[in-house]
């Protein structure tokens, strides 16, 4: 979710050089912008206080709705999502308000015609009329990241050929998260993207840190997608050199080989 800020000569809490306003009301100005800022993102807070719309269940293949999109990122990474899995804003994930959990989504941004695929996991987005939040790994796939927002059209399509679909709310959540915990061999994953360009500047990036970066590609749902993994090791190995990445600025996680 891009990050509202007071434009200029919006209040932020600095005190006028000359102001004769009593305590008691300064005071009141500043509750009054702490509720202004907790209702402005729509994601924190959560959404358990929020009245959802009624659920579409069992939506056809086909469905359409056209509406202004946005996306989330940080500080959200690393979260639970609504259907218990752990946010990665690097997967094609996305929350919707109604829509069924594992539920498939086309979505156009009708500024460029550029397209890709999500999956929803979350709920939300709660700003405004907005329809769907686009991880980030989807909102850079469709041009989103600059502009913030953008009108897109949703369209409900079959499960891509890879994905495990039916079970993949909280179970699926577990198991990801039990990779880690498995014996064998792991790589890091680190991004994802639809340029192949863009996954090269960052395995070139890694690679500058000492890492040793590859790029995989792969199909997702007919489009071609470029994975870069870092080479990982056994457990111990893998999760040390993923804290490592982390502390230089990288995100990612473990991928079984």
């Amino acid at each position: 979710m891009v990050s509202h800020r007071p434009g200029p000569g919006e209040p932020w809490g600095g005190r006028p050089a000359s102001s004769s306003w009593a305590p008691g009301a300064w005071l009141y100005l500043v509750a009054v912008l702490t509720i202004a800022l907790l209702a402005g993102c729509g994601r924190s807070g959560g959404s358990k206080k929020i009245k959802l719309p009624p659920p579409i269940k069992n939506p056809r293949i086909g469905w359409t709705q056209t509406g202004v999109a946005s996306w989330y990122g940080h500080p959200y990474h690393g979260r639970k999502t609504s259907n218990g899995e752990t946010y990665d804003m690097q997967k094609m994930t996305a929350a919707h308000k109604r829509l069924p959990f594992d539920t498939w989504l086309n979505v156009k941004n009708l500024s460029n015609g550029r397209a890709t695929q999500v999956r929803i996991n979350d709920r939300g987005p709660f700003v405004g009329k907005r329809i769907i939040d686009l991880s980030r790994a989807a909102a850079s796939d469709i041009g989103l990241i600059a502009s913030g927002t953008a009108r897109v059209r949703l369209t409900v399509v079959r499960p891509p050929g890879n994905a495990n679909s039916g079970n993949r709310g909280r179970g699926a959540g577990r198991r990801e998260r039990a990779f880690p915990r498995q014996f064998g061999k792991f790589d890091i994953q680190i991004g994802v993207f639809a340029k192949r360009s863009n996954a090269e500047a960052l395995a070139s990036r890694a690679k500058r840190r000492g890492h040793q970066a590859t790029i995989e590609p792969f199909d997702q749902g007919g489009a071609s997608r470029f994975r870069v993994v870092v080479a990982g090791g056994g457990r111990s190995q893998a999760n040390s050199r993923l804290n490592r990445l982390k502390r230089q600025g990288f995100d990612g996680f473990l991928k079984a080989r």
